[in-house]
């Protein structure tokens, strides 16, 4: 009996796939299509890893629950864009508008 799973039958989780650093191009794409072969991913993040000898880029598949998670952050993030868009006391940086008065 194998340990490994069959990533054809949905088990509720999905793979971390990593790699020697290639041309980015070739890396993200082996990356993405690897993580979506899982039946669980319907959609890939992938981000670059900054190593000591080498860096890597790492892709994870995202399960339809940890995707539906990602929206309501990116729609927090856009929301709260919006809010500190009108705040005209806000400080962007190091520069910040002082009343004079």
């Amino acid at each position: 009996m194998s340990d490994k799973t069959d990533p054809s039958i949905p088990d509720g989780q999905t793979p971390t796939v990593m790699g020697e650093l290639i041309s980015p191009t070739d890396q993200i794409g082996r990356n993405v299509m690897a993580a979506l072969e899982d039946a669980d991913s319907v959609a890939v993040l992938t981000t670059l890893v900054p190593g000591v000898s080498a860096d890597r880029i790492v892709s994870v598949g995202l399960t339809r629950e940890q995707m539906h998670h990602v929206g309501i952050l990116l729609n927090e993030i856009e929301a709260e864009d919006e809010e500190t868009a009108q705040d005209e006391a806000r400080c962007i940086g190091f520069q910040c508008s002082v009343d004079k008065k």
